[in-house]
């Protein structure tokens, strides 16, 4: 186990890191992503500011009631998997060829997705309407109030019916890496990763197991059979793929509960890296991966490492952090970096997201890590 303090633990890595994310990819990479599709309407919390100061003041108006000081900061196209795929493009900065199918429309995508999403894409699946969050900023978090209606029109049968049995076929045979985020709230989703794990398994030789990187989201309100069946499933697409599963710090601990370990409100790297140990442990994935505000820890077949983030004590924006960490998880391995060096540039893009709004390429990791090495990181780039 390699538990990493500070940045300048990492001093040794970074010539690594610097030099395989300056370097230029001959081959241009394509892969399929989805499956979620949410419009995100922003409020930010004025007074109380603070996740620490709300709750106790909605308890005490509980029976009576309460008003409280906000500002709307308008709508603007969200979900785990739109957000994933706009900060994947970002970071290749455009040289990638990216697929998306989700609830982003149905004949065609909303304005809000084809607005931001049409210019980053190859291609497009619109499988159903989006869902709606209403995300609550705070400055030491976020609440997401979710209408998950039409998240249940998410299908295979749709898919399928969207993108036409061959011309579906062909796209996972070509793909070299798949993302499907959001589990948590897609009840029918399992089936399409089933089947996507299927076609590749029989359709290409071994020796072809490519990246299918999985975000659970938040899951919370799955039933314990639910996530059985998850744990069921999760072998088979290890059997075809290179299989990464990741989590917030939260979603941990509840699949930690499920598995029988107890490491809930433990929030120390010590303590991070022996949880994705012990997921790893009893999950047949190839990559467990954890991200609390503070670091990430990965635990695959070869070890446990712990890396830490950059922390922004005042984030300009926090939804979609989590989407931009899987992105630079995923990029920094496609790149070619360790585990190590993965978290870092994983890291280093939730950090330049929350102190821009925006997503990083990959010149802007290496500029954020090198400021962050010198001491010299504000809170605002």
């Amino acid at each position: 186990m390699n538990i990493y303090q500070s940045i300048q633990d990492l001093s040794s890595a970074l010539a690594v890191f610097s030099q395989v994310l300056s370097s230029t990819r001959k081959d241009r990479l394509e892969g399929l992503c989805g499956f979620d599709g949410f419009v995100d309407s922003f409020i930010r919390m004025n007074r109380p500011s603070s996740m620490a100061e709300f709750g106790p003041k909605v308890a005490e108006a509980a029976g009576i009631a309460a008003s409280y000081s906000v500002t709307h900061e308008g709508d603007r196209f969200g979900g785990n998997g739109p957000l994933f795929v706009s900060a994947l493009h970002d970071l290749f900065d455009g040289r990638i060829d990216l697929r998306y199918a989700g609830g982003v429309g149905v004949s065609e995508m909303e304005p809000l997705f084809a607005e931001a999403l049409e210019p980053r894409l190859t291609a497009v699946y619109p499988m159903a309407q989006p869902a709606h969050t209403d995300c609550l900023e705070f400055t030491d978090g976020k609440i997401m109030l979710n209408d998950f209606g039409p998240c249940g029109d998410i299908t295979l049968a749709r898919l399928l019916e969207v993108a036409g049995e061959p011309e579906f076929q062909k796209i996972v045979d070509a793909a070299d890496f798949f993302v499907a985020v959001n589990w948590g709230k897609l009840p029918n989703v399992g089936e399409i990763w089933a089947d996507i794990a299927m076609r590749r398994d029989a359709g290409l030789s071994s020796g072809s197991r490519v990246p299918f990187f999985m975000d659970l989201a938040e899951f919370e309100h799955r039933s314990r059979k639910d996530v059985e069946e998850l744990l069921v499933l999760l072998p088979r697409i290890t059997e075809a793929f290179s299989s990464f599963l990741s989590f917030n710090l939260k979603e941990a601990w509840q699949m930690g509960e499920v598995l029988g370990g107890h490491f809930t409100g433990k929030k120390q790297p010590e303590d991070v890296a022996a949880l994705a140990g012990f997921l790893k442990q009893n999950i047949s994935v190839d990559r467990i991966v954890i991200h609390p505000n503070s670091g990430a820890a990965c635990a695959s077949h070869d070890d446990v490492v712990y890396v830490p983030g950059p922390y922004c004590e005042k984030p300009l924006i926090s939804t979609g952090a989590g989407d931009n960490f899987g992105a630079g998880c995923l990029a920094g391995h496609l790149a070619g970096l360790d585990d190590t060096g993965m978290l870092l540039a994983a890291n280093a893009a939730s950090g330049y997201y929350v102190r821009t709004g925006r997503s990083a390429r990959f010149e802007d990791l290496l500029d954020l890590v090198d400021r962050w090495h010198r001491g010299q990181l504000p809170e605002r780039l």
